[in-house]
């Protein structure tokens, strides 16, 4: 019964979270035996404590070993298909081009964060966790992005200003956020933020 469950509900090298699991008439420590005993019979591969997977094969006919960030990318980003996270601080302003400075430790902020601030690992990697200033949902996701990255350009971004307000323009302009959606916000972040508002003179969508 349970395979069944995890086969109708995951995909092939998808990290499936004990803690996600619930099926009616089966209790934690019920389940916990099944998914070892799926285990130990090949069905099921186990990435660490309370994190498995349906293994698929490589191009080598080798089963192909689950990575530490698609691991993290379910676990606090993407959680069964449902938005719960983005990626934010040094990384965030790295991948946006703000700053050419690649960080040691991946930084995530997530609905799952265990702590407003926890630095964890996974297989050896390093990542900082961090609770947000509101719910992450699909809706708000990119806003809440978006200002967690003015409230650390400061820090963050190695650009000037200017080229950082060009940045975050064509952020906005492409997941089409508004004046009003921001307004929404605002009140959750520190008042530094009106005043990285004001010198990257960044532009949203016209209502």
């Amino acid at each position: 019964m349970l395979y069944d469950y995890l086969i109708q509900n995951y995909e092939k090298g998808e990290p499936i979270f004990l803690a996600d699991i619930f099926i009616e008439g089966m209790s934690e420590e019920n389940i916990r035996y099944h998914l070892k005993k799926l285990t130990d019979e090949g069905m099921l591969s186990r990435f660490e404590s309370g994190i498995y997977y349906i293994p698929k094969m490589s191009i080598l006919g080798e089963k192909a070993v689950l990575s530490a960030e698609t691991v993290v990318l379910h676990k606090y980003i993407s959680r069964r298909g449902k938005r719960v996270g983005f990626y934010s601080g040094y990384t965030l302003a790295n991948r946006l081009g703000l700053s050419t400075q690649v960080p040691l430790k991946e930084e995530i902020t997530s609905n799952y964060a265990p702590a407003q601030v926890r630095e964890i690992s996974v297989k050896n990697r390093k990542y900082i966790i961090r609770r947000p200033a509101v719910e992450i949902t699909e809706e708000n996701a990119y806003v809440l992005q978006f200002l967690d990255c003015l409230k650390d350009i400061d820090k963050a971004a190695e650009e000037n200003m200017e080229v950082c307000g060009k940045i975050l323009t064509q952020y906005a302009m492409e997941h089409r956020i508004t004046k009003e959606q921001i307004d929404r916000f605002l009140a959750y972040y520190p008042l530094k933020i009106y005043k990285a508002i004001y010198e990257t003179e960044v532009a949203y969508v016209s209502a």
